[in-house]
């Protein structure tokens, strides 16, 4: 399914997935056009876009590298994961009274993000990682 060519019929405002209007083309010869438009409407714009990847690389920038999350551990951090029937990991990391939870699809994302989360969770200033949801609590 290509952009069509030929005749341009109408020129819609049409509402993105991220709210802007933007124009979509009316082809006078477009067997396609339902198609197009829904993946039209599922989509950002290339602006929303731009910035959404530069909060992401912002976010990740904050976040202390994989070799500086583990060494900052304290000595005794226990560490449990499981595995779900849907195929995720979910774990918990508990140290110096604190506890974390996450869930990634892999165990070494997971180890990754549980360290992650607890040195946020000590560092001020350091973020937690995008798209997890910490749930901390202190024993």
């Amino acid at each position: 399914m290509s952009t069509p060519t030929g005749e341009i019929v109408a020129r819609p405002m049409v509402a993105r997935a991220c709210g802007c209007l933007q124009e979509f083309q009316h082809f006078a010869v477009d067997k396609y056009r339902a198609q197009r438009l829904a993946k039209f409407q599922k989509t950002r714009c290339s602006a929303c876009v731009a910035k959404l990847n530069e909060e992401q690389r912002k976010a990740a920038a904050a976040l202390p590298k994989k070799g500086e999350a583990f060494q900052l551990l304290p000595i005794g951090t226990k560490v449990a994961m499981t595995r779900r029937p849907d195929g995720t990991w979910t774990g918990t990391l508990t140290a110096e009274g604190t506890t974390v939870e996450a869930i990634a699809d892999g165990p070494q994302g997971l180890s990754v993000t549980l360290a992650r989360l607890w040195v946020s969770s000590h560092r001020p200033g350091v973020q937690a990682a995008p798209k997890i949801q910490p749930a901390t609590k202190k024993s």
